[in-house]
């Protein structure tokens, strides 16, 4: 099997916009499109010249007008809650039952169990939902939810 020179492009384009996936900003896409832009070049039989020539163009063109629009839609700025602030307003089971007068127990939320402390005396049992009010340091403030 032969490989032409469009395959090497059209394959480092794949493994650039696979890349993408594991590192944010859309760099990798960029320069996936202008592998696109190079293995289109060289299906029509030009010459190394023109294909980089090619591939230089369809990577600026794409980092001047795809990654700018891509950015404003997926990078909200302030509306990107990320860690901690993410787990703000998120439903938890209680894993551990909380007493009334101390107010502690274990809630599992976002897949991983926290030491938890509730907003109210309620007492909470196991199996009992709740929602994360805010974090303080590496404990929920829970509020317990009816139903």
């Amino acid at each position: 099997m032969e490989f032409f020179q469009w395959h090497w492009w059209a394959g480092l384009a794949l493994v650039l916009m696979i890349a993408e996936i594991f590192v944010p900003g859309f760099f990798l896409l960029c320069l996936g499109i202008g592998c696109v832009g190079g293995s289109v070049v060289a299906a029509l039989g030009f010459g190394a010249s023109a294909q980089l020539i090619a591939f230089s163009a369809f990577s600026l063109l794409s980092f001047l007008t795809i990654r700018p629009l891509l950015m404003k839609r997926m990078w909200n700025g302030p509306d990107v809650k990320t860690n901690m602030d993410a787990l703000v307003g998120q439903r938890g089971r209680v894993t551990q039952d909380f007493e009334p007068g101390l107010r502690l127990g274990r809630v599992s939320a976002a897949g991983d169990d926290w030491r938890a402390e509730c907003t109210s005396d309620r007492q909470l049992r196991v199996g009992d939902l709740v929602e994360v009010v805010r974090v303080d340091s590496n404990t929920l403030i829970v509020r317990p939810i009816e139903g």
